[in-house]
Order: C-alpha cells, then structure tokens, then sequence
C-alpha cells in the first residue's frame, strides 16, 4: 500500500485512471494522473528495467507532478507489471519507441502543452533516447547510468537475469554520450551510496550534458531512493527545475 503523507498524498481533486497506451499491436497498461484544473504540461514516465509503473517511487511522483498541474502518465514497458509481451524482448530501442508512443497518446489528449519526460533507472536513459526525437522542454533522470559495460556483462554470465541477450545486443548501437553532449535541460538526481549504478555515472552525465543543466547527489542515498525523506528532496527539486521551463 502506498503511504501517503506531506505532499505525497494524493490530492482530493485529482484523478487516477486506468488507461492503455497503443503500441503496435499492443495495449500498454497505463495510469493517468489528471490535476484539477487544465494542464500545464504533459509529463510521461518511463520505469526501470525490472520494475513497473507501480513502483511506490514513481507512483507518489506521478501525484506530486498532477498536483503541480501536469498531466502525467506512467505505463508498464512491454513484458513488464501489467502489460503483455516478453521481457526477453526488451531493447533500449523498443523502450524509447514504446515511449514516445505513451507522448503520441498524451499529444493526442492536449495538442498544445508542452513536454515533461522522467526516467527512474534505465527508464532515464530511455527517457534520453526519446528527448533526442522529440524533445521536451526539460527531463528528470533519477538513478540512470549511461555507461552499460557492466550490465552487459552481468547479462552475458550471471543467471540471476531474465534472458535479456536482445538488450545486450542492441546497447551497442546508441552513442549515449554523443546524446548527453547535444543533451540540455537535463536534471539529474543520484544517491552517493547507489549501489547498483555508481554515483560517478550521474557526475560524468552530467558534465557531458549541455546547460542549463541540473545535479542533485544525496548522501546515502541508495539505487531506489529508498529513504523516503530523500524521495521527497528529489520530488522538490525536481518539482522546482520543472517550473524553470513550464509557464
């Protein structure tokens, strides 16, 4: 169960619907944070490898984001919580075009607003991918590693991964740093104590990554933000660099 509380808690006058997200002969399972009054943005979600959109983490900042007055979407990735397909399958293409097909549907519902895009994990770098496309006014990435020598190797020997030999053979194909070098408006959050993607990830994305740009590094902090006290100073910040950009 999610706990609620300071501004976490979901506010009275905003909604939650179910909805699925088209995605070639798929229907991705999706859930619409709708905010009281007409959005100020749109802002799409993108969870990490193994998760789901009801990760408690991403849950609460789809809230806080409707709250703030944006439109937001979260949705399981194909094979992922809710949705149908194979995790084997997934690629960091497949990821970003499953993506952008979440935008497609949110353009599709407000033409006009503009573009909000959160990665938590791999979720950032999908996030990435996307903005190169079609770019939003500013992106949240939370936990993302951008160098993937390690993952590949721990796909390629160890048995405690789903067989995830597609990703493996498609990482190589994405020039992530040329991304972050063209990349601006970036806002990037990383615990110090990260024990899955080190912290020097986010520092390196960081100085790649053109400006105005953002770094938030929390002491102790752990691959999924875990303390709740430091998802509520991500959530803040990540609020405040949002309305840099969004009227």
């Amino acid at each position: 169960m999610i706990r609620p509380f300071g501004f976490f808690a979901e506010p009275a006058m905003s909604t939650v619907e179910a909805l699925g997200v088209p995605y070639n002969d798929l229907e991705l399972a999706g859930r619409l944070h709708r905010p009281s009054a007409p959005p100020r943005a749109l802002a799409v979600i993108s969870h990490g490898l193994l998760s789901s959109k009801d990760s408690e983490k991403l849950t609460r900042l789809a809230a806080a984001l409707a709250r703030a007055g944006h439109l937001t979407l979260r949705f399981d990735h194909v094979g992922c919580g809710d949705s149908p397909g194979d995790i084997a399958d997934t690629t960091l293409t497949g990821r970003r075009d499953e993506f952008l097909a979440g935008v497609q549907m949110m353009r599709g519902l407000e033409p006009h607003r503009p573009l909000v895009y959160m990665g938590s994990s791999f979720g950032g770098t999908v996030a990435l991918l996307a903005a190169d496309l079609e770019p939003p006014v500013c992106s949240l990435h939370w936990s993302t590693p951008w160098d993937y020598t390690g993952l590949r190797k721990a796909v390629e020997q160890s048995t405690e991964f789903p067989p995830l030999l597609a990703l493996v053979r498609d990482l190589p194909g994405h020039d992530l740093e040329g991304l972050l070098a063209r990349s601006s408006r970036m806002f990037l959050v990383h615990g110090e104590a990260d024990e899955v993607v080190p912290v020097v990830q986010a520092v390196r994305g960081h100085d790649l990554a053109l400006p105005p740009k953002g770094l938030l590094l929390l002491p102790g902090g752990d691959h999924r933000l875990t303390d709740l006290n430091d998802q509520k100073q991500a959530m803040a910040r990540s609020l405040a660099w949002i309305e840099q950009f969004v009227v």
